[in-house]
């Protein structure tokens, strides 16, 4: 399936736009991410138009996604691109990722609807990267976009939580009381 194998190619540019940014081949690197981006806007249109879509392809797009988000801000924090205090926000990023990824286990059918904010929070986070990837002196809008991305991460950290609230209640064990004797509670 098409719309997959732009997922995977993604994946498979992430060493080598590690490799270009530890390299400082800027030109590269922004080359490589836009790419990338390319992709997963190419891989979910062709899915939706030609109705190509599967589970598999979701939660592969979404893995791709993640990737593309930890192994960019990955290596820019390994070259020293957020000074400071300006490193909070890469690890702001990075850790929503992980509790976004936990919340959505949390969903009945592992809810992949997005919050409307999710897509300007996308967008500010694929400009700050470029721009910070970009050798042409666009560094400090590139941090306060992804600051704003961060903020918007906030927000969408706490509509996933607010969704999967009501699933934190009591276990199916919990509600039907101990299992039966010599019935294994695992």
């Amino acid at each position: 399936m098409l719309p997959n194998l732009l997922t995977a190619l993604r994946l498979l540019a992430l060493p080598f736009l590690v490799w270009a940014v530890l390299a400082d081949a800027g030109w590269i690197a922004l080359a490589l991410f836009l790419g990338a981006g390319l992709t997963d806007v190419l891989d979910g249109w062709i899915a939706r138009r030609f109705g190509l879509t599967s589970a598999f392809g979701a939660m592969f797009d979404l893995l791709a996604d993640r990737m593309l988000t930890l192994v960019s801000l990955g290596v820019l924090m390994a070259v020293g691109a957020f000074p400071g205090a300006w490193i909070a926000v890469p690890l702001l990023l990075i850790a929503r990722n992980f509790a976004v990824a936990g919340l959505q286990q949390a969903q009945p059918e592992r809810d992949f609807n997005y919050p409307p904010i999710e897509h300007p929070k996308i967008v500010l986070n694929f400009l700050g990267v470029s721009l910070l990837l970009a050798p042409v002196g666009t560094q400090t809008a590139g941090l306060w976009l992804l600051a704003a991305s961060a903020a918007a991460s906030v927000a969408t950290v706490a509509l996933y939580a607010r969704r999967a609230a009501p699933n934190f209640t009591f276990s199916h064990r919990e509600k039907v009381g101990p299992a039966p004797k010599g019935v294994s509670g695992a």
